[in-house]
């Protein structure tokens, strides 16, 4: 079967669709599979931006690629062009492009290395990559630029625990403690300090 332009689409790798799913869905749980974008980014950008996801829509990804590369190449100045990066990333995730997610994703950073959103996001995807290190490092850096956002608390957590930190897991379920969190997900840090706490 054909894609987009008539080109046969590259053959995904074997588990793709559940990888980008888990992704997703992480980066949904966590607040993050949308991008906020820039107070005032360029409209250039932003309409690259909507023409790929017209296409998107319409499951040309070969005409949302080209979009999405016009939305980069048009940014005038840092935070547009990561904000497109991100965009672009979240694409590329859903395509099942994890490499390709993270190198947009670590693009998005080196230019506008304040922009906690695409450090948490990249935290994500290296996770999924099998970087634990990478990722911890990537969420450590969401979490220092955003402080009173548990959100790369939460997923540095969770890292660390499943990667046998319990220690560290529990003190970043401790600090959780200490910002306004909905009920909910106070009940769950709650519920992970006092199961790291035992045997």
């Amino acid at each position: 079967m054909l894609h987009g332009g008539g080109s046969l689409p590259p053959r995904p790798r074997p588990g793709w669709r559940r990888r980008a799913l888990a992704v997703a869905v992480a980066l949904a749980a966590a607040g993050c599979a949308t991008t906020a974008a820039p107070a005032q980014p360029g409209k250039e950008t932003r309409a690259a931006i909507a023409r790929a996801e017209a296409h998107e829509r319409a499951r040309r990804h070969d005409l949302a690629r080209a979009e999405y590369d016009r939305a980069i190449a048009a940014a005038r100045d840092p935070v547009t062009e990561a904000y497109a990066r991100r965009e672009l990333a979240s694409a590329l995730i859903f395509w099942g492009d994890l490499p390709g997610a993270a190198a947009q994703l670590e693009a998005a950073v080196r230019v506008a290395p304040g922009a906690a959103p695409a450090w948490h996001d990249l935290g994500i995807v290296r996770h999924h990559l099998g970087d634990v290190a990478g990722a911890a490092a990537a969420l450590r850096q969401a979490r220092q630029l955003r402080p009173r956002d548990p959100r790369p608390r939460v997923a540095l957590a969770a890292l660390l625990w499943q990667s046998g930190d319990r220690a560290g897991a529990a003190a970043e379920y401790r600090a959780l403690l200490a910002l306004d969190l909905p009920p909910r997900l106070r009940a769950k840090v709650e519920w992970a300090i006092r199961t790291l706490a035992g045997p």
